[in-house]
């Protein structure tokens, strides 16, 4: 099973520090098959801002063919 994923960049304004970033990473939709998950994941990452990216069962992201941890 793969799990196609989004990242998506947030401003947070604290008193103390200032402006400072996060992430927030949501679970957009399951797959039985990589190619599947790897077709929708470049359609995500061509339409729009966020960072969409895909894992495994093991939590690996896969990155430009490979499986990292």
């Amino acid at each position: 099973m793969y799990r196609l994923m989004k990242s998506e960049k947030r401003v947070v304004d604290l008193r103390v520090s200032g402006l400072t970033s996060s992430y927030r990473q949501t679970t957009v939709e399951h797959f039985p098959q990589l190619q599947a998950a790897l077709g929708a994941c470049r359609a995500a990452n061509s339409g729009g801002a966020s960072r969409h990216y895909l894992l495994n069962e093991t939590g690996q992201e896969y990155y430009d063919g490979t499986w990292i941890d």
